[in-house]
């Protein structure tokens, strides 16, 4: 009788859990995509990848006004963090600068903020994601 429990109790436990089911991306990996900024973040558009060292990588461009500004970092990621490294700014002097950024991705949207020396959030930015 006990191993007729057991063994019916195995059944359920293993038929609660479908083996087609598929984990929850991490935020790392939920991060990465083509986005396109939404407000309040200026207009323009961002493609974060993922290279197989784990590292990420960013090429964005963002315009308003007729002022128009780009780049691409790379960044490591971990949890809802990113350290961000800048290779390729619209400012010379900020290449090597290294920028935190704490995110929050919900479905086809994420919001953004880049940290400030002290830990505290500054202006959030926004983005959708393209399919």
């Amino acid at each position: 009788m006990r191993k007729r429990v057991l063994t019916v109790a195995v059944a359920l436990a293993t038929a609660s859990t479908p083996s087609w089911a598929v984990p929850a991306p991490s935020a790392c990996e939920a991060a990465l995509g083509t986005w396109d900024y939404v407000a309040p973040s200026k207009p323009g558009r961002a493609v974060v990848t993922k290279l197989a060292d784990g590292r990420h990588h960013l090429v964005w461009i963002a315009s308003e006004a007729g002022a128009t500004a780009a780049g691409a970092w790379e960044a490591t990621c971990e949890g809802s963090r990113r350290t961000w490294r800048i290779l390729f700014p619209s400012d010379p002097g900020t290449v090597g600068l290294k920028v935190l950024e704490e995110f929050e991705v919900s479905g086809d949207a994420i919001r953004f903020w880049l940290l400030g020396p002290d830990g505290k959030r500054g202006p959030m930015g926004g983005a959708r994601r393209l399919p």
